[in-house]
């Protein structure tokens, strides 16, 4: 059983990942709360480079077992059909995908300050 959710999951995370390469842009807003984000905080991310980054990083990001409590998220990133919640701080970052808020996925350390750089760089 655990065998059979593991390649469902893994084939979620291809699907999606295949889906990100065809995206125009990567829409990032700042957050509020779970439900409100601040008005014009929206960043449009349309760099090749920047965006393959982002992408990377979400792709390669490790799952975490076990209930998740999280506080309000920072952002939220939308890319091509997906959305996801972000939270990110010095040399370190979470993502939750909007469609499964049960699991979180902890960014890398690199990954994680590229993507704050890439935020911070667009404000």
């Amino acid at each position: 059983m655990k065998s059979k959710l593991g390649i469902t999951v893994l084939l979620l995370l291809f699907i999606s990942a295949c889906s990100f390469q065809k995206v125009d842009n990567v829409n990032i807003y700042e957050m509020k709360s779970f439900s409100d984000f601040k008005e014009n905080s929206l960043v449009v991310i349309s760099d090749s480079k920047e965006k393959n980054v982002i992408i990377k990083a979400f792709t390669n990001a490790a799952r975490e077992s076990g209930i998740v409590n999280m506080a309000d998220p920072h952002y939220k990133v939308e890319i091509g059909n997906e959305a996801f919640f972000l939270w990110i701080g010095d040399n370190s970052g979470t993502i939750m995908n909007l469609n499964d808020t049960h699991t979180i996925y902890t960014l890398s350390e690199k990954a994680s300050n590229q993507i704050k750089k890439i935020i911070e760089d667009k404000k």
